[in-house]
């Protein structure tokens, strides 16, 4: 070989080189973890939307997804993040309440009526959750509905003293659900979400409180035979990333990867609220007994609800100003749906 080709290819072969780096470079990966079973529709969904956004940036962005709690419970999913092991997680938001005095403000128990309060409230107040969010590290996507909790439990109950002899299941670690929880006299029985069939099964809980969708999806339907006619609570997911590493992409892919993301979960949560009645319908099929509370039942249970919100203001899980605001925009859309 003559020098000059010698120096050509050793040139081209420098040149290929740092090609490759800069390419590996530009390259920004993200790990996300979702209890969530695989096969489900919803996960199908969030497999197609990441594929599409690998697609759109040119590999620019990618994802990897680890979903069925293969990588722990919601509060595991948060430590890895903290730990860089994971840059991502669609996550309850009872586990963020540590980090956040906004993020369970539309957890506050019994006090929408039905989804169009729910989403009156969320076009004018997501935007401050979400940046509590941003302010405390995350790329916060956005929310995604699934419904309303039932309690459901294999034993027979409608009031609040019934309540009080049954096994409650309370997420592990959400000090939410466990205030809650004492405002009505139940004391809770703590276990991770991946635990809770097993504790089904065993007869370590015998009651949950979820929306009729999730009891299906993660199949503790098929350890229960009761569901209480009264909804206690506006449960709703948060799609997170690791802000850091977010910011690593170029603002256009940022865009792009906000944009897609915010309409999966859009789209997921439209049908998650369309699956909620049917899911209701479902379980009767399937053999669960629908109770219904008395009047006086119910107004017992909403006045411990109140003791519980106010709990949480006082416990700092909610600020004051968030409620007030939350209230005043509930208080207006009910006067101009009753006119």
């Amino acid at each position: 070989m003559t020098f000059s080709k010698r120096v050509f290819t050793g040139a081209l072969i420098l040149f290929l080189s740092v090609g490759v780096v800069l390419s590996a470079a530009s390259q920004t990966s993200f790990k996300i973890a979702t209890v969530s079973p695989d096969g489900s529709a919803w996960m199908r969904d969030l497999r197609r939307t990441t594929s599409l956004i690998e697609a759109q940036t040119e590999g620019r962005v990618s994802f990897r997804v680890y979903p069925g709690g293969v990588m722990g419970d919601d509060r595991a999913v948060l430590r890895k993040m903290r730990a860089r092991q994971l840059q991502g997680g669609i996550v309850q938001t009872g586990v963020l309440e540590p980090i956040s005095s906004a993020v369970q403000l539309y957890n506050l128990p019994m006090f929408f009526r039905d989804f169009e309060e729910v989403t009156k409230v969320r076009s004018t107040m997501d935007s401050i959750l979400l940046q509590d969010l941003a302010d405390h590290g995350f790329e916060a996507l956005g929310f995604v509905g699934v419904g309303f909790a039932n309690a459901m439990s294999s034993k027979s109950g409608t009031s609040i003293n019934d309540a009080r002899r049954l096994k409650v299941w309370a997420p592990k670690g959400d000090a939410g659900a466990v205030r809650l929880l004492d405002a009505f006299g139940i004391v809770p029985v703590p276990l991770s979400i991946v635990d809770v069939l097993a504790g089904l099964q065993t007869g370590l809980i015998d009651t949950v409180a979820v929306p009729p969708t999730a009891a299906i999806v993660l199949q503790w339907h098929t350890q229960l035979d009761y569901i209480l006619d009264l909804p206690f609570m506006y449960i709703y997911s948060v799609f997170v990333l690791d802000a850091r590493q977010f910011a690593r992409l170029e603002p256009s892919d940022q865009e792009l990867t906000r944009k897609t993301f915010r309409t999966f979960l859009s789209r997921v949560e439209q049908q998650n609220y369309a699956d909620h009645d049917r899911a209701l319908a479902a379980l009767e099929r399937q053999g669960l007994t629908v109770l219904t509370p008395s009047e006086e039942e119910i107004a017992v249970w909403r006045s411990a609800a109140e003791r519980a919100a106010a709990a949480w203001v006082a416990s700092d899980i909610l600020v004051n100003d968030h409620v007030n605001m939350l209230e005043e925009t509930v208080a207006t859309y009910r006067e101009s749906t009753a006119r």
